[in-house]
C-alpha cells in the first residue's frame, strides 16, 4: 500500500518536488518567478531586473576537509553569477548572509571573504548587504544576486523550438570527477597530479560563463538557455518541459577534457564516461538551443570572439516534452540519480 500524503516525509522528495509545493503562488503581472535560473521583473530604464538566490550548507553541499575557505567563497558567488549569465544578463550587486558556529576561526572567515570578493571585483559586482547569525554546528551560506538584461536579450527555458540544435559552451564532467577524487582519493592515485588538480579545481572553483552568456543573449538565433548546475540531462529536461519539446542528446558527442578521460579510464568504458558527464552536475557551462540554419555562423563567431569552440550535442525535434539519449544514433537508457537534500 502506498504511503498517504500525510505520512510522507520530505526525505521522500526530490528538490524539484519540493519546489513544486511552492510554485503555485501568485506572481505580479509582468514578472516571472519559479521556473527559470532567475526571477525577472521590470527594472530601471526599460531593462529587466534579474534576481537569484542560492544556499550552501556544510556537510550537504561542501565539506571543510575537501574545500579551502578561498575556493568556497569563490564558489558561493560563482554559482549565482552563473544564473544571471544563463538569462543573458549582467550581475550588478549581491547580498550575503552567513550562519556561523562560534568555533570558526577569524582567519578562515577572512580567507572566505578574500575568495568571494576577488571574484566580485573581477566582474565589478558590489556587496549591497546581508545578514549574519550564529549556527550551533554547521556553516550556512546564502547569496542573493541581482542583475539586469535588455528584454530583447532575455533567454528563458521556454524558448526552444522544434528544429533547434542543442549546444554547450564547454566540456562536461570535470566537476563530478573532482568530487569523486575528493571523496575517494586512494581510488584515483594512478591519475597524474596535473589531471587530479585540474579536476578538483573545476569542482571547487568553477568559472561562470559571464561574457559568453551576455554575448549569447544578444544573438537572436539563440532561443532557450540554462546553466548546467544539476547535470546536463536534468537541466535539458527543464528546457524540454517548459518549451514542450522533445530533445535528443547524443552522448557520444559530449565534449570531455583529457583530464576527465584519464579519470574515466579508471572508472570504465567511454560510454560510461559520457554517461557520467551527462548526469554529474556543477559544470556551470551554458546549455542552449539555436536555430539550425544559424548554427554554423554562430560557432564561427563564438570561436572568433572567445577562442574556443561551441559543441553541438543534440537537437529539438517536436512538441513532446521528453528527453531521448542516443549512442551512435540509437536510443540508450541512462541511470539518473535524483539528488535529495533530506535523505
Amino acid at each position: 500500500m502506498a504511503d498517504s500524503p500525510s505520512s510522507q516525509k520530505i526525505s521522500d522528495l526530490s528538490e524539484e518536488e519540493i519546489i513544486r509545493l511552492f510554485s503555485g503562488s501568485s506572481i505580479p503581472r509582468g514578472a516571472m518567478g519559479i521556473g527559470d535560473d532567475c526571477a525577472a521583473s521590470e527594472g530601471p530604464g526599460g531593462l529587466e531586473r534579474l534576481i537569484s538566490t542560492d544556499l550552501l550548507v556544510e556537510d550537504v553541499h561542501f565539506r571543510l576537509d575537501s574545500i579551502n575557505a578561498e575556493d568556497l567563497g569563490h564558489k558561493a558567488l560563482a554559482v549565482n553569477i552563473s544564473d544571471i549569465a544563463a538569462m543573458g544578463g549582467t550581475s550588478d550587486g549581491y547580498f550575503l548572509s552567513l550562519a556561523l558556529p562560534g568555533m570558526v576561526s577569524i582567519n578562515w572567515l577572512q580567507r572566505f571573504r578574500n575568495g568571494l570578493t576577488d571574484l566580485a571585483q573581477k566582474y565589478d559586482i558590489p556587496l549591497l548587504g546581508g545578514d549574519t547569525t550564529r549556527s550551533e554546528s554547521h556553516i550556512m551560506i546564502s547569496v542573493t544576486i541581482m542583475g539586469i538584461v535588455n528584454p530583447d536579450s532575455l533567454k528563458l527555458r521556454s524558448m526552444a523550438e522544434p528544429g533547434d540544435r542543442i549546444c554547450v559552451t564547454g566540456p562536461l564532467g570535470d566537476s563530478v570527477a573532482g568530487l569523486k577524487i575528493l571523496s575517494h582519493p586512494h581510488k584515483y592515485q594512478s591519475l597524474s597530479d596535473n589531471h587530479r588538480k585540474k579536476l578538483i579545481q573545476r569542482h571547487c572553483k568553477p568559472d561562470p560563463a559571464v561574457y559568453e552568456g551576455k554575448w549569447l543573449g544578444q544573438q537572436d538565433e539563440v532561443h532557450a538557455m540554462i546553466d548546467i548546475s544539476d547535470g546536463l540531462l536534468s537541466d535539458v529536461r527543464h528546457i524540454a518541459e517548459q518549451s514542450d519539446c522533445k530533445i535528443e542528446i547524443a552522448l557520444d558527442r559530449l565534449p570531455l577534457t583529457p583530464a576527465f578521460e584519464a579519470f574515466c579510464s579508471i572508472e570504465g568504458t567511454d560510454k560510461q564516461a559520457r554517461e557520467l558527464a551527462a548526469v554529474g552536475g556543477e559544470d556551470y557551462q551554458l546549455l542552449f538551443s539555436v536555430a539550425e540554419s544559424h548554427i554554423s555562423d554562430l560557432k564561427d563567431q563564438f570561436r572568433e570572439k572567445f577562442g574556443k569552440p561551441l559543441y553541438d550535442i543534440g537537437k529539438v525535434t517536436k512538441r513532446e516534452p521528453r528527453i531521448v539519449t542516443l549512442w551512435d544514433g540509437s536510443p540508450v537508457e541512462v541511470n539518473e540519480q535524483k539528488f535529495k537534500h533530506f535523505s
